[in-house]
């Protein structure tokens, strides 16, 4: 069986490329006998001759020629990998896998992904849309490398980094029956009265909602549920029951008088959003850069113009 030397590859290499020996020794740096010695040690441990001399003309033998086609379509892939692997580095081109929510990606990922791509604009962004648990399992599964999410009970293996938080706001339609009395504000026992149109399983606001309400020791009306944000709130703006919305996702409707914010006595619920990541993975050069970015918006107050509190 041959043994594959790469060094002794890479010594034919030159010299058949150039026909000349001392070129070859040049570009290595070394002594023209000393290429010699591996040309020889090559040809021993092929069991061939790769070069014929006739006077000061250097040619290749067949064997020769065929082993030189392989070379060079090795060293030139050699070459583009190094190339490659440089571009990646100096972020010329890559890919970078995002996870998040509808809510997140219609209203905090557009500003975010414009920050990124005016630093990186040859990197292919791919953003993918779940609830905040479906999100959670592409990045366990490898299928996102970054996941922006409600907090959620994290798995074994998931590591989070706080990114902001944002008030959950009761919101109604100002045409719903008697609402107008409550616009100072309701008691948490009051939620009870209402019927409530919910996010559906696997939600991080859901999951908050829930947890407030058990804290409480109440039990919510739900009517309806849907992993539609605009399917809710289309629902509530025609009056078929109230939801909680972050605040960022209702400011509008709520200033073109299209939905009213009911707030809770003692303090509207909060959720936590989170970046997600697997624990024992290394981040990209193109996930590392977009980390940067976010660094760079938190000192900036972007979050908080967003309607985002501070962790």
């Amino acid at each position: 069986m041959i043994r594959f030397n790469l060094n002794q590859l890479k010594v034919f290499y030159l010299v058949a490329k150039y026909r000349n020996f001392t070129t070859a020794a040049q570009l290595l740096n070394v002594t023209q006998p000393a290429v010699s010695l591996q040309i020889k040690s090559l040809e021993k441990s092929y069991g061939i001759h790769l070069f014929n001399k006739v006077g000061r003309q250097l040619t290749l033998t067949d064997a020769g020629e065929i082993l030189y086609q392989y070379a060079d379509k090795i060293f030139t892939m050699t070459t583009q990998m190094v190339q490659t692997l440089n571009d990646l580095k100096q972020m010329k081109y890559g890919t970078l896998k995002i996870g998040t929510t509808s809510t997140f990606a219609h209203y905090f990922m557009p500003d975010l992904i414009a920050s990124y791509q005016k630093f990186y604009p040859e990197i292919r962004v791919i953003l993918s849309e779940g609830s905040s648990s479906f999100t959670l399992q592409t990045v366990l599964e490898n299928k996102n490398e970054l996941g922006i999410i409600g907090r959620l009970p994290y798995p074994e293996g998931i590591k989070s980094i706080p990114l902001m938080k944002q008030e959950l706001w009761l919101v109604a339609s100002p045409n719903y029956p008697n609402i107008l009395k409550k616009v100072e504000g309701v008691s948490v026992l009051q939620l009870q009265e209402f019927p409530l149109i919910f996010r559906e399983m696997g939600s991080s606001i859901r999951y908050v909602i829930t947890g407030f309400c058990e804290t409480h020791h109440i039990i919510p009306t739900v009517r309806i549920e849907s992993g539609s944000l605009a399917f809710i709130k289309d629902l509530v703006i025609q009056g078929y029951g109230l939801s909680f919305f972050i605040k960022t996702a209702v400011i509008d409707d709520i200033r073109r008088k299209k939905l009213i914010p009911i707030p809770i006595r003692g303090g509207n619920p909060q959720l936590d959003i989170d970046i997600v990541f697997r624990e024992k993975s290394l981040f990209s050069h193109a996930a590392k850069a977009f980390m940067d970015i976010i660094e760079v918006e938190k000192k900036d107050g972007a979050f908080k113009n967003l309607g985002g509190i501070s962790p």
